[in-house]
């Protein structure tokens, strides 16, 4: 990609992430190409508490996704990178186990260094498998699915997004208590350097709180101060409009069949009680925490995810119809609406 290229940015996701995991995938962006193949040059994100919405440039997407072609031309290496895959996740699991049970200070912050570098490796291959299930179209990605579709559905179903969430407060808190409340608001760099010195700006995580903004542009990042964030984001995304007043969205048919009822918008866990017998789900994406709830709606639309993402293989598990990669469903339907879904041909229609 030129550098002097304008960045087409369009929104991918908006998720219930940490400011910490969005900064831990830059990182990762900027060293993984050389460890599994692939990466992206551009990225934006920005948010406010947990919820992250997440932009990229499709020329930048399609550049990785030809990148992890290439790579899936080799079968036998996709397969070890799988293996490793697993090895850093037991690790992780392993560490979080470790490290609230520690009693002495240098040992906690030996082990706080090891999750680190641990952790920044899964990140590195959790994308991978991430993309590589969205450019599932690919010709030696879709000969590579097919052959070990069972492996790849068991490591898609892998929440290391959520187990840092849940795990890294009480693991650096266990260092230093006032890292509890500030922890999903740091950059790793922040992180590590205040295990190094003791050092950190609280009044700058605090504000990450209430907003950020964070771009790469060709792997050089910039944090936004908390009041130029609208500015930036209105001169970003000025070419981005969104129609909200469309009575039709369109989307990719996960799980085919037809479905009538209201709609219900679910943003995070905390929308999961919300949910009542007979809704239409309406979300940014689904993970395996919202199952039980699942066997209440009557259909599924998610804003992200394609054949194998996780709403996908589950709504075709519960047999519910599912539509998803709308992008914007959350953004346009509101609670409440009366919605007729016709996943088998990727169309959900507004009854307004």
């Amino acid at each position: 990609m030129s550098k002097f290229q304008k960045i087409n940015w369009q929104k991918v996701v908006t998720r219930e992430y940490s400011f910490l995991w969005a900064d831990y995938t830059n990182d990762a962006y900027k060293k993984m190409e050389k460890v599994v193949g692939t990466t992206l040059c551009c990225n934006l994100f920005s948010g406010e508490k947990d919820i992250l919405n997440i932009y990229r440039d499709p020329k930048d997407v399609e550049r990785s996704y030809k990148l992890i072609d290439k790579v899936a031309n080799n079968p036998a290496a996709v397969e070890t990178m799988m293996n490793t895959y697993d090895e850093l996740v037991i690790r992780n699991y392993k560490l979080f186990k470790e490290i609230p049970n520690l009693k002495n200070k240098n040992d906690i912050k030996k082990k706080l260094i090891e999750l680190d570098k641990s952790f920044l490796l899964t990140v590195m291959y959790y994308l991978f498998f991430v993309f590589l299930g969205y450019g599932a179209n690919k010709p030696n990605i879709k000969k590579f699915l097919k052959k070990h579709e069972e492996k790849f559905d068991k490591i898609r179903m892998y929440t290391i997004d959520m187990d840092m969430k849940r795990e890294f407060p009480k693991c650096f808190s266990k260092y230093n208590k006032v890292l509890l409340g500030l922890t999903p608001y740091m950059k790793r760099e922040e992180l590590l350097l205040f295990l190094k010195t003791g050092a950190t700006n609280k009044d700058k995580i605090k504000q990450r709180v209430k907003k950020y903004l964070v771009i790469t542009k060709y792997l050089k990042t910039k944090e936004y101060k908390l009041d130029d964030v609208a500015e930036v984001l209105k001169v970003e995304l000025a070419h981005l409009k969104i129609d909200t007043q469309t009575k039709i969205i369109t989307g990719q048919a996960a799980c085919s069949g037809n479905a009538r009822g209201k709609a219900v918008i679910v943003l995070s866990k905390k929308d999961y009680h919300k949910i009542k017998a007979g809704n239409i789900l309406v979300t940014t994406m689904t993970k395996p925490e919202i199952m039980p709830y699942l066997k209440k709606v009557k259909g599924i639309i998610t804003n992200d995810g394609g054949a194998l993402s996780h709403a996908s293989i589950i709504s075709r598990e519960m047999k519910i119809p599912c539509l998803t990669g709308t992008k914007y469903a959350t953004d346009i339907i509101k609670d409440g609406e009366s919605l007729s879904l016709d996943a088998s041909k990727g169309v959900v229609r507004r009854l307004i």
